[in-house]
């Protein structure tokens, strides 16, 4: 038994279950404690430095999930029995999720009402002004998968790499630059990220390092570190097959905003 093996211990489902939750400790934190400061409707006894550095340290908690999400991306690309389906429950979830997000994190107007109609149509404005994670993680998929085809055709032309090299170049940035447009979640960040996990995917080591000294740039995302440490622990193994339970963690995604919405309502409506 090599090391790799005694103290490689962590499976697919299990970096999931991190990255849900790190990702609803960090949407609490936005969706939540920054709405409650911004509208004034705060009465506790905390300052609002305090509070401050509550929100950042909660936010810097919830950089690990977006990069496990990518990482788990590029691992699913290569098991999935289906690219096809994985690519349409990506878009069809994005599609689910819009509203929630879009209520949930950015609401200008009507925060803290609960008539969830009302809601959407005082912030409809928003539903063509950004796009979810599934929306990038989608394009994601789409520039690997372009990837993936010019690799494997460049090998069976016995072509020289370097023509797959200047092919991938106009393949990743063009991806960028349907996120940027769309102006999805981490854009042409998210596409670059991903395109690195699947580029160095047979470097397990140097794939993760390159990943974090890249994505590390951005803003407060050196706080994902611990998510990386969790990635080099992967065993390449999805864990136990859930069978259809596996959709939750495509659902936690639009009920854990909506939750966050419900449960700002029900905490601050009355104050405010």
């Amino acid at each position: 038994m090599n090391i790799d093996s005694r103290i490689k211990k962590i499976n697919g489902n299990l970096l999931k279950i991190v990255a849900c939750i790190s990702m609803l400790v960090d949407h609490m934190a936005a969706g939540v404690m920054l709405p409650v400061v911004r509208y004034r409707v705060y009465n506790g006894s905390l300052s609002i430095d305090q509070l401050n550095d509550i929100y950042k340290f909660l936010r810097k908690f919830g950089r690990t999930a977006f990069p496990i999400y990518c990482f788990l991306l590029v691992e699913g690309f290569f098991h999935t029995k289906s690219r096809r389906k994985y690519a349409l429950s990506l878009l069809i979830f994005g599609l689910i999720s819009e509203i929630p997000f879009d209520i949930s994190l950015f609401a200008e107007k009507e925060v803290f009402n609960p008539n969830l109609l009302e809601v959407v149509k005082a912030n409809s404005f928003l539903l063509m002004d950004q796009c979810n994670v599934y929306a990038t993680l989608f394009v994601g998929l789409l520039t690997i998968w372009c990837l993936d085809f010019i690799t494997n055709y460049v090998r069976e032309k016995n072509l020289s790499d370097v023509i797959a090299y200047w092919l991938y170049i106009p393949t990743i940035a063009l991806g960028c630059l349907i996120c940027i447009k769309a102006n999805t979640d981490y854009d042409a960040y998210g596409i670059l990220l991903i395109s690195i996990f699947y580029l160095l995917y047979k470097h397990d080591y140097l794939r993760l390092i390159a990943a974090y000294l890249f994505i590390s740039q951005l803003s407060i995302e050196y706080a994902a570190f611990p998510g990386f440490i969790l990635m080099a622990l992967y065993n390449k193994k999805r864990g136990r097959n859930l069978g259809k339970f596996k959709y939750f963690f495509y659902l936690f995604y639009p009920l854990h905003l909506l939750a966050i919405h419900f449960i700002r309502c029900m905490m601050y409506s009355a104050a405010y």
